[in-house]
């Protein structure tokens, strides 16, 4: 797993607005992500947003952690948004049809 996989960018109010995911997404750093998601989750509301636009290799692991974030999401009512993929990753998330299931925030 790389350090600093995710990192979170606060709004005004300092509290979680985006977080910004690194690196490669792949089965030994999904857990993180999965887990840094866990996170910020408490007391927030509206959409979540993930920035990958620094992402750089995402697997099918890595593709299997966003649809359990977006399941987790769902359960309890928020959307996930994810912002700016990069080339090869938007690539990936089209191939695998999750641009059906995820919002795409350009």
């Amino acid at each position: 797993m790389t350090q600093g996989l995710v990192r979170t960018q606060l709004d005004r109010n300092g509290r979680p607005a985006t977080l910004v995911v690194t690196g490669e997404l792949d089965v030994a750093s999904g857990p993180a992500l999965e887990h840094a998601v866990g996170r910020v989750l408490d007391g927030q509301g509206g959409d979540f947003r993930l920035d990958l636009s620094a992402l750089t290799f995402i697997d099918s692991t890595g593709a299997r952690s966003l649809v359990r974030v977006r399941q987790r999401l769902e359960s309890i009512g928020r959307r996930l948004v994810i912002v700016s993929p990069s080339s090869p990753v938007r690539r990936i998330i089209e191939l695998l049809g999750l641009d059906a299931l995820i919002d795409i925030d350009e």
